[in-house]
């Protein structure tokens, strides 16, 4: 489809070409009336100079009204500019001109004054279609006037009352055939650019409008902010009560997310549940902010149903991320607030979470910058083989530092803990999707290849000075208290503290986070696993830390306990009680380890 700008210029290069022929015309006109355009004495050897300095001059202004006019584009098309009276007055200027210099030494020269209006409501439509008609008839009846000597205003007019008829049809004519391609242009506009359901922005929309924000270029004066906000547990609330009501739920988002917003920034559908506010001029605090209310805003609002949804409301997760502070490009910038967004989904939903990376605040050389580029481009394969790795290692990270945090290591521990336990499954990289999700049992070689993870993690990071302290956590995260671990088999406090740390709270996530090979466990059951293990696979006081924190943290033993009974189990109840009261996660015989 073509852009509003892109059309409007192809109509303005119409229009500089019709001002080129009227410019023709009345040269054509005035050498046909016989005024004399060759040379004479003192003017120059080709051409009379005053003829000359005119048509230079009359070209010189179609040149600077076109290019003055696009660079005014793209433009509110309803509205009228000085530039645009000038554009559509210079036909008129030139038909003036020949009208009186020709005088009536050609026959049928009034005809020229119908090229204005022609251009005219072309351009403006009706209204200044029918008031340019009206000037050239005013033109018309004084030049009639002043050629025929001793005639009224009545008898001139009567003269051309024909011409003057026929400027006020064209007028009227070719201004309403205008005005109506222009409603059926705003018409097919709106259906492209909006969704129908919501009366927001659509996503074609969304990413050309983006796209225009960065060529104007984002500056740490000019940040962008992007919100990425999803509506928590939407497909069960389709699947409970059928999609109509899902769709009035969509439809009062809309209204509520305009009213929110208002012209601070506008808002799209992003797809199905999901939604994007942008926000220019906005930094992350003021994005945060801003989410947070709306946050706020939708817990508020009532929706049919939502006593039957986690919480008792319908809630949403809001991602955010700014330029140029997370990303400088467009499509980067939504990476980061979707990234932003998985995890706000991943930690208990209804929450809004600003992108952050563990890397931003290493201090790297430029040879270390491409290394740690590359290992970001490593985790976005390895996100696009498993999502689960990604939304893994984002929980993992949340939970040791919680532990870290009870048993009180360092500082700069706190930071090493940090990039140690996200990257922990960086060695995944070199084993195959299929392998990583498959369904059933691994048999002995794909075991064999899974257990080296942990070395090649390791491998990769060592090449970053800066990271090269998480290189021993990453090696031995999966090495067991008692020695019977991956990859060496050390024990107790051979291995490193951090790595303990990380052994347990990734057993603790890949025990209640569903796989394509097992399903989960509810928190109570992975912490009375933990306890079981205590001493075998676990450092034992670490151990009875992290079951502390779980017990007293409620996000931590909420996070896995939302699973959602099948729809007819729903109506089979005849919604007599939630149906997470009655649903009861069993735990199942898995065919890998419980932290795998």
């Amino acid at each position: 489809m073509t852009s509003e700008k892109e059309r409007q210029k192809e109509l303005y290069e119409y229009i500089t070409t019709a001002h080129m022929l009227c410019l023709i015309i009345f040269v054509l006109a005035i050498i046909l009336s016989g005024y004399d355009v060759l040379p004479q004495k003192n003017f120059y050897p080709f051409i009379n100079i005053d003829f000359f300095i005119l048509l230079c001059s009359m070209g010189a202004v179609i040149v600077l009204l076109y290019n003055t006019r696009i660079s005014q584009l793209p433009k509110n098309p309803k509205s009228i500019h000085c530039i645009d009276i000038a554009y559509v007055g210079f036909p008129l200027l030139v038909a003036t001109l020949t009208l009186f210099v020709t005088e009536k030494k050609l026959p049928y020269a009034q005809a020229i004054l119908l090229l204005p209006i022609f251009i005219t409501a072309s351009v403006m439509g009706k209204l200044p279609g029918l008031i340019m008609a009206t000037i050239c008839s005013i033109l018309l009846v004084f030049n009639e006037m002043l050629i025929t000597p001793g005639i009224n205003i009545l008898q001139a007019t009567e003269s051309g009352l024909i011409l003057i008829s026929l400027m006020y049809v064209v007028g009227w004519f070719i201004g309403g055939l205008a005005n109506l391609e222009t409603r059926n242009r705003e018409y097919l506009t709106e259906i492209a650019n909006t969704d129908i359901l919501t009366g927001l922005y659509n996503h074609r929309y969304f990413q050309e409008v983006l796209k225009k924000y960065f060529s104007k270029g984002i500056t740490a004066y000019n940040r962008l902010s992007l919100i990425i906000l999803d509506i928590d547990y939407f497909k069960n609330y389709n699947d409970t009560f059928g999609h109509l009501a899902g769709d009035e739920v969509l439809r009062t988002f809309g209204i509520l997310l305009k009213k929110e917003v208002k012209d601070s920034g506008f808002v799209a559908r992003y797809g199905g549940e999901e939604f994007v506010v942008v926000l220019p001029g906005y930094n992350s605090q003021q994005a945060l902010e801003k989410a947070e209310d709306i946050k706020d805003r939708i817990e508020q609002q009532q929706f049919f149903g939502e006593e039957h949804q986690p919480g008792g409301k319908i809630t949403i997760s809001c991602g955010i991320a700014t330029s140029p502070d997370h990303a400088v490009k467009a499509r980067g910038l939504i990476k980061q607030a979707d990234n932003a967004l998985y995890k706000a989904k991943g930690l208990n939903k209804n929450k809004v979470e600003l992108y952050f990376s563990v890397f931003d605040d290493l201090e790297l050389d430029e040879n270390e910058k491409d290394l740690l580029n590359s290992i970001r481009t490593l985790i976005s394969v390895i996100n696009a083989k498993d999502r689960y790795t990604y939304g893994h290692s984002e929980r993992v990270t949340e939970y040791s530092i919680k532990l870290a945090e009870k048993i009180g290591v360092s500082e700069q521990e706190m930071q090493l803990l940090r990039y140690a336990a996200f990257l922990h499954d960086i060695g995944k990289i070199e084993i195959d999707r299929d392998t990583l999700t498959k369904p059933g049992r691994l048999n002995e070689q794909e075991w064999g290849i899974l257990k080296q993870h942990p070395r090649w993690g390791s491998d990769i990071v060592k090449s970053v000075t800066s990271l090269r302290s998480t290189v021993p956590i990453i090696l031995y995260h999966h090495e067991n208290y008692d020695g019977s671990g991956y990859p060496e088999g050390i024990k107790e406090e051979s291995i490193p503290t951090l790595a303990r740390i990380i052994r347990i709270t990734d057993s603790f996530d890949a025990m209640t986070s569903n796989r394509t090979y097992k399903t989960n466990m509810s928190p109570d059951e992975a912490i009375a696993e933990i306890k079981r293990c205590s001493g075998s696979m676990y450092d034992p006081e670490l151990a009875r830390n992290f079951i502390e924190i779980v017990q007293a943290n409620t996000c931590i033993k909420n996070l896995h306990t939302n699973k959602l009974p099948e729809p007819q189990e729903y109506y089979s109840r005849k919604l007599s009680k939630k149906p997470w009261e009655e649903y009861t996660n069993a735990p199942t015989t898995t065919t890998r380890t419980n932290n795998d």
